[in-house]
């Protein structure tokens, strides 16, 4: 879970970095502006923890995470049960790289700006 949110937060984060910086001279402007500077600082912050947390202790999480909860039983032609993942690959592979993509986007429109 931390793995695939960690984008969004990346995503968020430079979003908000980056309205906060295109905001104009206005005094009420500028003081959202610098709130979403902060709350978007903090956004990257929580996901380069949570990327790097996650990376770190994968081996505790992977033991005692139940990596079956959304799993389905399938009955073969034998009669045998087996667990089947209902979600294709490459739907999990969207969810993560799609956001990374845009986080990236995001970062780098941040930094030219």
């Amino acid at each position: 879970m931390a793995r695939s949110s960690s984008p969004l937060f990346f995503l968020a984060g430079f979003t908000q970095l980056y309205i906060g910086s295109a905001l104009g001279d206005d005094t009420a402007l500028a003081l959202l502006g610098a709130i979403l500077e902060v709350t978007g600082g903090s956004s990257v912050l929580v996901g380069l923890y949570m990327l790097i947390f996650v990376a770190r202790h994968h081996k505790e999480f992977s033991e005692s995470y139940n990596k079956i909860e959304n799993s389905v039983m399938v009955k073969e032609a034998t009669g045998e049960l087996h667990r089947v993942d209902p979600k294709p690959a490459s739907t999990k592979l969207i969810n993560v790289v799609i956001p990374s993509i845009l986080a990236f986007i995001a970062a780098w429109a941040w930094l030219a700006n």
